[in-house]
């Protein structure tokens, strides 16, 4: 999909979210003293912590392309060389030229060695603005996947955490714009939509722990 240019895209992500009233002066001026201090850290994902909300973020990054590219993100975080993601993007594109499917640079660069799946996590996490679960004693619920489908939570790979009348929780292995939109259009309006991550071998010891009293 291209993106084309808002007429306000020249703008910086903060001075968007301040015209758009998501944010104060105020609350821009605190974001950017602490990445005065912490200059590894992303302006989105800043606001986020400080409590602005996730959707709106994401959606000023989205609609006004600003966000960076994953390959950006993993450079900027010194976790492969230029040389590395030419190479993640090169295989990328011969995938998609030969069998027409298009497979994400992350698993690719995982699956070339050039990165671990906590650097893509971390990576992934900047990208979305989205924490990293460990889902550590966490039970999922048969019930509150049927919220979104069982057989699309299955496929998606997506774990509904919780469901409460103002707030739904989905944690995802491999998050995309296309995914969130579908998840957005599926909730109530108004429902706040939180959205996290999670190791893909931990969300599929999930869906194992959903089978195991339907197999017994």
């Amino acid at each position: 999909m291209v993106i084309k240019a808002r007429p306000d895209s020249e703008k910086t992500l903060g001075q968007i979210l301040i015209a758009k009233g998501v944010i104060s002066q105020k609350q821009l001026d605190l974001a950017l003293k602490i990445k005065d201090v912490q200059p590894e850290k992303y302006l989105g994902e800043i606001l986020f912590r400080i409590g602005v909300p996730q959707e709106k973020i994401n959606w000023a990054l989205y609609y006004y392309n600003k966000r960076k590219t994953i390959g950006e993100v993993l450079c900027d975080q010194e976790l492969i060389s230029s040389k590395q993601l030419e190479e993640g993007l090169s295989k990328q594109k011969h995938i998609k030229e030969k069998f027409g499917t298009t497979k994400p640079l992350g698993l690719l660069l995982i699956e070339m060695g050039h990165i671990n799946i906590r650097s893509y996590l971390t990576a992934l996490s900047k990208h979305f603005n989205m924490p990293v679960l460990t889902l550590i004693d966490f039970e999922p619920s048969s019930h509150l996947q049927r919220i979104i489908g069982s057989r699309y939570a299955w496929e998606r790979r997506i774990i509904v955490l919780e469901n409460s009348p103002e707030t739904i929780k989905f944690v995802l292995a491999e998050p995309s714009m296309q995914i969130i939109e579908e998840l957005q259009k599926a909730v109530p309006f108004g429902k706040r939509i939180e959205f996290y991550l999670a190791n893909h071998t931990i969300i599929d010891e999930c869906f194992l722990k959903m089978a195991e009293p339907m197999s017994a």
